[in-house]
């Protein structure tokens, strides 16, 4: 297992990363001449309550688990003893009925991660595990919370997702004990920045559930900023770059400025972008129109974490109680990493939809976009990637008045 949680992360959590991250067209660019389908029609999802973290009293390995993740090494050690877990130097076991659970926790200080897992056993011991914990998740606080979550397994050689718990706990009960199962996974994250991963994995070498719990941030302010510095003077430029936390979908401050020679044609902001592929250390730069109007740049690094060097710094905006109604994919659309507006689907549309939902309740977005006729872009920054961390990923959201 792992020792350095800060630089490694398993491979079911990078899945996740890759496959959410990248909102679809971003993994996967639209070049200018390839056809892109209409928009779809989505309905309003609800707006996020973000009400502060609670804990559920622990009843549950979930629940227990829950509680590590976030509080002082010291007390999460007395917690899992109270539980009747035993420390052997390295990691906490218990054994119940001839199944031993073992649970390791990252780092000494705040805990930023747990896990909890069963391996080297049968299926018919394992997956009885599974649903417990898929169980207690569901009934937890936590788990009206999430604003990403993702079912598959890969059964008799077919893989399979699901749109639901519901549906995906259904299908946990067809499988039969003699079926070939690869693995049965739960991926998510919720408004906290808490990522979840409950899976099941077996091939010839190696046999485990696991049920993991993990916070970059735990024992950071939730909010960067405390309180607006928005000036008269930054609602006068030509372009607002919005920031927008990726895992929480919360707002995290706005850079105004001007660009030469700005173009009033069209309904959409002329990007040029240049783009360096990571194969360790790589890059991607946003122009207006031309190369003398740099709008972003940032470095991107393999198995590390790059940094946006321009804007170099974010102002915190003005919140207002109520937004303004989503308006679909014809006023705004993500970039990718050519420049390119491009349409997803209604999965990842949900990404845009609670992207509108934050910025549309800040008075700087507001008023550029009362004053644009041009489409509002979305490109999502990740500086890290390989074995990266979706806590370091936001998007920068850019609107032309």
């Amino acid at each position: 297992m792992k020792k350095n949680i800060l630089v490694q992360f398993s491979p079911v959590l990078v899945w996740l990363f890759l496959l959410f991250g990248f909102a679809g067209c971003i993994v996967d660019p639209i070049e200018p001449d390839d056809p892109i389908d209409p928009a779809p029609s989505v309905s309003e999802i609800p707006p996020i309550d973000y009400t502060p973290e609670v804990n559920d009293p622990v009843t549950n390995d979930f629940t227990m688990l829950k509680a590590c993740v976030g509080s002082n090494s010291g007390d999460a050690a007395n917690l899992l003893a109270q539980n009747g877990f035993l420390f052997n130097g390295d990691r906490y076991t218990k054994t119940v009925e001839n199944v031993t659970k073992i649970i390791s926790i990252w780092p000494s200080g705040v805990v930023k991660q747990g896990e909890l897992y069963v391996k080297d056993e049968d299926f018919p011991v394992m997956m009885p595990i599974l649903k417990q914990w898929m169980q207690e998740f569901h009934a937890s606080s936590a788990f009206s919370k999430l604003v990403r979550s993702s079912y598959s397994m890969r059964v008799n050689g077919n893989n399979q997702s699901f749109d639901s718990y519901e549906a995906f706990i259904s299908a946990l009960e067809a499988i039969s004990p003699n079926s070939n199962v690869s693995n049965i996974s739960f991926n998510g994250n919720d408004i906290y920045a808490n990522v979840y991963e409950i899976f099941l994995y077996m091939d010839d070498h190696m046999k485990w559930v696991e049920l993991r719990i993990y916070n970059a941030r735990a024992g950071q302010p939730v909010d960067e900023f405390t309180e607006s510095d928005l000036e008269a003077a930054d609602l006068q430029k030509n372009i607002l770059i919005s920031k927008v936390d990726y895992l929480t979908f919360r707002p995290r401050g706005f850079y105004a400025m001007n660009v030469q020679n700005p173009v009033s044609s069209g309904n959409e902001i002329p990007f040029v972008a240049q783009y360096q592929e990571p194969g360790d250390f790589g890059w991607f730069k946003l122009f207006y129109q031309t190369t003398d109007n740099l709008l972003a740049y940032g470095s991107i690094i393999w198995s590390g974490c790059g940094q946006l060097e321009f804007p170099e710094s974010f102002k915190a905006g003005q919140k207002l109680n109520s937004g303004l109604p989503y308006p679909g994919q014809s006023k705004i659309a993500f970039i990718n990493n050519g420049g390119h507006y491009c349409t997803v689907n209604t999965e990842h549309e949900v990404e845009l939809q609670r992207i509108w939902q934050t910025l549309s309740k800040q008075v700087e977005f507001q008023h550029y976009y009362s004053n644009s006729h041009k489409k509002v872009a979305v490109y999502l920054y990740t500086p890290s990637v390989g074995i990266g961390d979706a806590a370091d990923a936001y998007y920068l959201v850019f609107t032309e008045q």
